[in-house]
């Protein structure tokens, strides 16, 4: 399984390079994906290259879960904070953008 980690631009040393900090590691990560980065914008890396950009909170959202998934690795207890609150508040109906792709029942 491969896990994209939020990270936040510290400096960006050269075109395309971004020295970047998150869950207590700095990495020299490419950013040619991203549109304009900037110094102290959030990132997702995965696999020495950053993603998306994010906001702070999603940024912070994504590190409690994956606390949670290491504490939980780790045999340690659960927060009562629900870290996938996002996914767990899912109904199971898709986002309108993709309803309105999905041909119509005929019968």
């Amino acid at each position: 399984m491969c896990i994209g980690i939020p990270m936040k631009i510290l400096d960006l040393p050269s075109p395309g390079r971004a020295l970047c900090e998150g869950r207590g590691q700095k990495e020299n990560i490419d950013v040619l994906m991203l549109e304009n980065p900037q110094v102290g914008e959030w990132v997702l890396s995965w696999n020495g290259m950053a993603l998306e950009k994010l906001t702070p909170e999603r940024a912070e959202q994504v590190d409690k879960a994956l606390d949670s998934l290491e504490m939980a690795m780790n045999g340690l207890p659960q927060t009562d904070e629900d870290p996938f609150a996002d996914i767990t508040a899912n109904t199971g109906k898709l986002p309108p953008y993709l309803a309105a792709l999905v041909p119509k029942n005929q019968g």
